[in-house]
């Protein structure tokens, strides 16, 4: 929910707008981050490399509460993303972990939350994203590592080498070990 502190939203833009409504964002004086990455595209004559929208048809903008009704007439803008009425506030360290994602260039793929199965939560103990966590995607080749962005059940998926991965212990430990079923041949 949003308050009067700004604070990251996700805004769903018209199709292949996101860098128009990036530039309507800023001229209405809003703080708005568009995640770019560089994609090398292949015609029939030539090869070239264009930025593309990490994520299509998102944006995501700094806004307070008194703020939500003009950034919907932003030209541009579909809507907020929201949930259940409410408008879902993104933490800045996500945002920050989607531009450190970025920075690193791996290769990244965005997937829907909703098609992973979700595997052990990680840490990556070493290289250029130490300490940043998320979830090792079971799905997929040993090793890919997915960061759910909060509210829009997107992911970033790279492929990081499992000997940079640590398993994270769960906080809750279960009063009684799990047993193991004994089972006898005859």
């Amino acid at each position: 929910m949003l308050s009067n502190e700004p604070q990251w939203v996700a805004l769903y833009t018209n199709p292949r707008a996101e860098k128009q409504v990036e530039k309507n964002l800023q001229r209405e004086g809003f703080v708005a981050y568009l995640p770019m990455i560089r994609e090398l595209h292949t015609w029939s004559d030539r090869k070239k490399w264009v930025e593309i929208p990490l994520i299509k048809s998102y944006i995501f903008a700094k806004i307070t509460a008194r703020e939500e009704t003009l950034i919907r007439n932003v030209v541009g803008v579909a809507f907020l993303i929201k949930f259940k009425n409410n408008v879902l506030t993104i933490p800045e360290s996500e945002i920050q972990m989607m531009k450190d994602f970025i920075a690193s260039r791996l290769a990244i793929q965005v997937r829907n939350t909703e098609e992973l199965a979700r595997g052990k939560r990680v840490r990556i103990h070493s290289g250029s994203l130490a300490g940043r966590e998320g979830l090792l995607v079971s799905d997929c080749e040993d090793g890919n590592f997915a960061v759910e962005i909060t509210g829009i059940s997107m992911a970033l998926v790279t492929y990081i080498d499992t000997d940079l991965l640590e398993p994270i212990e769960d906080e809750e430990e279960d009063e009684e070990p799990i047993r193991k079923k004994e089972y006898t041949i005859r």
